[in-house]
């Protein structure tokens, strides 16, 4: 499985989800879909009418860092419980507290490198296609090697061969695959499938395959942010249902989505993952206003301008440290 994941950039995870797991999903997301005109009125959407549903709670939290701020709820248990599910918990520790696969920065402490955190989620659903629907010309591809989140995409309904969703270019986390990629002539970013809407380039390299992945209900698709990766067209008759639960290494900035940790049903390992980290090794986009929670742009004592390659295993990048300026020549002075 190793192997497999640092060759291809992902992994399927079979039967993560049991029989009463998937029914106890499924059954509050019927609740949620039941209304389907309310859900085009309410839930977001984009190019692809693919729609993320975001009737989600808001309630005011707090941590043990001392971060005050609106936190994001779960729909239910059944929800909560991905956040660290069993089969997956101790493969997202490993790829993302161990640096040599190029996600959590060298000189992170070996004490705090098991430290993840639940960055943001996303749930989307596709409805089943009818012979009324227009043309669906899926998603452009994105990634980089330098990137250092990781994603569990939980499938709630079975992906079949020709169906669409999850497509990707299996070895371009690694620079030189990415390389090779990114040099073809031509808009590659959105010619890169081959469906009933879509034509890949006519000079795509045969040897740069695109993976059309199938998965089964219950299964898990883990790949990293590293990889090239999009939305091949939906074209089955069946709905998708597809779960993303996206994870950064201890004290990396990304989309930085608050949760609720108040909530009782969380259990306490489930609140630590949710937990901003007290330090950092990367500074936050320039579009979040922490101002009221200091301690979100607190750089721990250790942090660095950039992670040291020697650590990383064959053909990996180092995560990018997104740094002011003014903070690299500190960090220098330092």
């Amino acid at each position: 499985m190793r192997h497999t994941f640092a060759r291809q950039g992902y992994i399927i995870i079979p039967n993560v989800l049991n029989k009463a797991q998937l029914d106890a999903l499924n059954n509050e997301y019927d609740q949620r879909i039941s209304d389907y005109e309310a859900i085009q009125e309410k839930a977001g959407t984009d190019k692809q009418n693919r729609y993320f549903l975001g009737d989600r709670s808001q309630l005011t939290s707090s941590d043990r860092h001392g971060n005050t701020y609106s936190g994001r709820g779960f729909w239910n248990k059944a929800y909560m419980d991905l956040i660290d599910n069993e089969t997956m918990f101790p493969i997202i520790e490993e790829v993302l507290g161990d640096p040599s696969w190029g996600h959590a920065p060298a000189h992170t402490p070996s004490e705090l490198r098991p430290h993840f955190r639940l960055d943001h989620d996303n749930i989307h659903y596709k409805p089943g296609r009818t012979p009324h629907d227009g043309p669906d010309k899926g998603g452009t591809l994105h990634g980089n090697p330098g990137n250092f989140h990781i994603t569990c995409v939980y499938e709630l309904k079975t992906v079949k061969s020709g169906d669409g969703g999850f497509g990707c270019v299996p070895g371009s986390h690694k620079p030189s695959t990415e390389q090779r990629l990114t040099s073809i002539e031509g808009d590659w970013r959105s010619n890169w499938c081959n469906t009933e809407w879509t034509k890949q380039l006519p000079n795509w390299p045969d040897d740069l395959p695109v993976h059309h992945v199938e998965a089964k209900a219950g299964d898990c698709i883990l790949f990293t942010e590293k990889l090239k990766h999009g939305t091949i067209p939906w074209s089955s008759k069946n709905e998708r249902r597809t779960l993303f639960y996206k994870y950064v290494p201890y004290g990396m900035h990304h989309g930085d989505v608050a949760y609720d940790t108040t909530d009782p049903e969380l259990t306490g390992r489930q609140k630590r993952i949710l937990e901003f980290s007290p330090t950092w090794f990367n500074e936050p986009r320039e579009d979040k206003d922490y101002s009221a929670n200091p301690s979100l742009t607190q750089l721990h004592s250790l942090a660095q301008i950039e992670s040291d390659p020697s650590v990383l295993q064959p053909g990996m990048a180092p995560p990018h440290l997104r740094l002011s300026e003014e903070t690299k020549r500190a960090l220098i002075n330092d």
